[in-house]
């Protein structure tokens, strides 16, 4: 059997992940990922379809990582262009997938429509979610499935090809990579990612692969702080805290920061009102709420685990995680944060520190929209809306007025690409009032009808909560690939492979990681081939013996 591997996206760029492999004895043509490009150059022409190098029909099935429209949004126009197979992914990727699709499809700007969402056939192997179990897809070919910290349901695949019995090939894809370590965890949900089993090729995202985040990024404590202060000054003011955030993990990251900020001293935000304006993080709070209270035996051990409640929530809250009545606790206290009722009362002396003891459920739901009398209201509240970039959904109908009290503060709470409504806020943040009044044009919104407001009557303060990326940096990109496990007094060293091929990144980022890669195996003894291939990078044989 001869496999061949073509990398279509992302080489040079961020976004639209998908990767084309194939064996022509065998009949196997198939792709890990099929994205979305977004704010690249090349976004319009690889979005519509028409430059594809495959032809859909001809494509079996696609291993999906995960439900970030970069990595699943062209799936369904695999579907409307004569793609019949399956998507095979977690069942937790699969709702978010349907969920996100289903809300691009309304887009005016999408290509596909809603009936093309509906035709996909997603399947989890196994029927559930499992991590580290071989699946077959066809005769002598099986994915395996690893947790790996970016968001709900995001994994590492494993694709295995050749007889079980005697020798097999393999090639790792680390999908996208989240922050932190184990017991060094920095999302508040978000559960360590597992390292996969060595393989005989592996393909590394590098979307920070130059960048170091420093320690105050990746503290929760020092997170919390900034985002207690931002709510000091609401409080002060008498003013509105907006909170942009993207409705996939960055929301309810927010939400259960802003439960720990008030349970850690309510009499502080006593009287401040709290909003919830994003339908769509409606949606996949009950996902995630669902996603939370799952368990099940990892490894060989028996030991029975969350699948993804990380450890992180058990320590932040004083609880013993393996303690069955605590982490029904700790599940209630999540679901509260995430503006659901309790799945059983809460005790009157509930387990836990003084923060678990305070815990309330805070948000209202703003289900009809924000209207003239809802904004003009008095009094500190916070807003948590959506979306991330401000260039849509509720942050259309609360922003435009907002922006115009020096009362009111908008946080942005990550990446905001350029020529998106966030990106020009964030343009505005070191600019006084005094000097924004010279300025003289407007910010605009692209929406049919959308509002439009001068710049030079934004006096609302501009700010940005740091510390909620879902990304590794690079050296826990290169921990990926190369692994310490603790040993007796020492430790021993892992590979994720020794030929690496690295995508997902702009070159500078691919570069630097490569770089960061080779040493870290020189240092400790290890040889390690890089590869960055070039857009378009052609068919390459994966032959380990080459």
């Amino acid at each position: 059997m001869t496999m061949q591997i073509r990398f279509v996206g992302p080489l040079g760029k961020v976004t639209g992940s998908c990767t084309w492999m194939r064996d022509e004895t065998r009949g196997w043509s198939f792709l890990v990922d099929c994205g979305m490009q977004q704010g690249e150059p090349t976004a319009d022409q690889w979005n519509a379809g028409d430059e594809w190098p495959f032809d859909p029909k001809t494509i079996r099935f696609v291993i999906l990582t995960h439900a970030h429209v970069d990595h699943c949004g062209l799936i369904p126009e695999l579907y409307k262009r004569g793609f019949e197979g399956t998507v095979y992914c977690t069942e937790e990727t699969k709702e978010l997938a349907e969920l996100l699709l289903g809300d691009a499809a309304k887009q005016q700007d999408t290509s596909f429509e809603l009936k093309d969402v509906e035709r996909i056939h997603f399947h989890t192997p196994g029927g559930t979610t499992k991590f580290g179990d071989y699946h077959p897809v066809a005769d002598d070919l099986f994915i395996r499935f690893f947790r790996s910290g970016h968001i709900l349901g995001s994994v590492s695949a494993t694709i295995l090809w050749g007889d079980p019995k005697s020798e097999q090939t393999s090639i790792v894809f680390s999908g996208d990579i989240g922050p932190g370590r184990e017991d060094q965890e920095v999302a508040p949900f978000s559960r360590h990612l597992m390292h996969p089993a060595p393989a005989d090729f592996a393909v590394v995202e590098s979307t920070y692969g130059d960048r170091a985040r420093p320690p105050e990024e990746t503290d929760p404590v020092n997170r919390r702080s900034r985002l207690a202060e931002a709510m000091d000054r609401a409080m002060k003011t008498g003013g509105t805290l907006a909170i942009p955030a993207f409705s996939t993990a960055r929301t309810q990251d927010v939400l259960f920061d802003i439960h720990f900020v008030v349970a850690s001293n309510p009499e502080r935000y006593a009287g401040m009102d709290f909003i919830l304006a994003s339908p769509l993080a409606e949606k996949i709070n009950e996902i995630t709420v669902k996603a939370l209270s799952k368990v099940g035996p990892q490894g060989n051990r028996g030991k029975v685990r969350p699948l993804w409640l990380g450890k992180q929530v058990f320590r932040d809250l004083g609880l013993d995680k393996d303690d069955p009545d605590h982490f029904d606790h700790a599940h209630n206290l999540c679901k509260q944060a995430l503006c659901a009722a309790p799945a059983t009362p809460i005790p009157n002396e509930p387990p836990g520190n003084a923060i678990s003891a305070q815990w309330r459920s805070l948000f209202r739901v703003d289900k009809k929209g924000a209207n003239d009398v809802e904004l003009a209201q008095a009094g500190p509240r916070v807003a948590v809306m959506s979306s991330g970039m401000c260039d849509a959904g509720p942050a259309i109908r609360w922003l435009p007025d907002l922006l115009k009290s020096a009362d009111n503060e908008v946080a942005l709470t990550g990446y905001c690409a350029p020529g998106s409504i966030g990106n020009k806020l964030q343009e505005l943040a070191p600019v006084p009032n005094s000097e924004r009044r010279k300025l003289r044009d407007n910010l605009s919104w692209k929406q049919p009808g959308g509002p439009s407001l001068p710049r030079r009557d934004i006096k609302a303060s501009i700010s940005t909560l740091s510390g909620y990326s879902a990304h590794a940096d690079q050296a826990e990109l290169v921990d990926w690939v190369v692994h310490e496990f603790p040993q007796g007094s020492g430790s021993r060293q892992t590979m994720a492979s020794k030929k690496v091929f690295i995508q997902h990144g702009h070159n500078r980022a691919r570069k630097g990681l490569s770089e960061a890669i080779q040493k870290k195996a020189t240092a400790h003894g290890l040889w390690i081939e890089t590869g960055m291939p070039e857009e378009p990078s052609g068919w390459i044989t994966l032959d380990p013996a080459r």
